[in-house]
């Protein structure tokens, strides 16, 4: 997909010309750039690039419900199940009780109304350098940055909320966001009540703002 994408841009500077804040010998000694394919890097030599940025991973977990809930991106599953408020036609909040995809067809296959396969692991269970991990197996094909929250407990010991922050830097993660609990913006999703009574700038509360 990352090559997909330059080899793209490339051909659009061709067409079109490069982006207008392009520094040629600059670009070219990026490490990102340094890391692409001797093609892609020759083309960018002759022709320039039109985009100055192609990879992003964007936040998921509102979108996806779009297409049936069906990912929440790099996020890992947050719960089985959990409830969540969606504005209806006439503009009204209407909560809807939402299932993981995959555990709703495992479920299917199976004939069951609960229980979830042996793989199935939500947020609570990883431990936090399982987050890092998985960011940073994406990050070497992503020129831009990465949506990630790592949410953490209230009462997780400082010395390990900045060891997160810590990993993140030595495996040269562009961005790091972690979330904890507490008594101004309270939590952003819950399995009891899945983000409906969720105090913070996202909710349909707050749209009107």
């Amino acid at each position: 997909m990352c090559h997909t994408a330059y080899r793209a841009s490339i051909a659009l500077a061709e067409e079109k010309g490069r982006f207008p804040f392009y520094e040629h010998d600059k670009y070219l000694q990026g490490p990102f750039v340094r890391s692409l394919p001797d093609d892609i890097q020759a083309g960018v030599a002759k022709c320039g690039i039109r985009n100055s940025h192609l990879m992003a991973i964007a936040p998921t977990g509102t979108i996806s419900l779009l297409a049936g809930n069906i990912s929440s991106g790099l996020e890992p599953i947050f719960a089985a199940s959990y409830r969540r408020k969606v504005l209806s036609e006439d503009g009204t909040p209407e909560e809807f009780a939402l299932t993981d995809y995959a555990l709703a067809l495992w479920r299917r296959i199976n004939h069951s109304m609960t229980g979830a396969p042996d793989g199935f692991v939500t947020t609570s269970e990883l431990p936090m350098h399982a987050h890092l991990d998985m960011q940073a197996a994406l990050q070497p094909f992503v020129d831009n940055s990465i949506s990630k929250t790592i949410n953490v407990p209230q009462d997780y010991p400082f010395s390990e909320f900045r060891e997160i922050y810590e990993l993140a830097y030595d495996k040269r993660l562009k961005g790091c966001t972690t979330f904890r609990p507490n008594p101004v913006t309270g939590t952003i999703l819950s399995e009891e009540a899945g983000g409906a009574e969720a105090p913070h700038c996202c909710v349909l509360e707050r749209e009107p703002d």
